[in-house]
């Protein structure tokens, strides 16, 4: 089954009307917050620890440590 069969383009008027909505919603600075706080845990957290479990055996390996 080729995913993009299932993809349907949106229009115009929906794009017009998504970006409204997104006008109309107001963020406050709590809820700014919590949405970076969570993208620090769900991403950045996770990153950097790969990229520490990759690069001490490297180290360890090459007798940087």
């Amino acid at each position: 089954m080729n995913f993009r069969k299932l993809l349907k383009k949106s229009t115009a008027s929906q794009e017009a009307e998504f970006g409204q909505m997104l006008e109309d919603q107001q963020v406050g600075w709590k809820d700014r917050l919590a949405m970076i706080a969570a993208a620090l845990i769900t991403i950045v957290i996770p990153c950097l620890l790969a990229l520490l479990a990759i690069s001490l055996p490297v180290m360890w390996l090459f007798g940087a440590l």
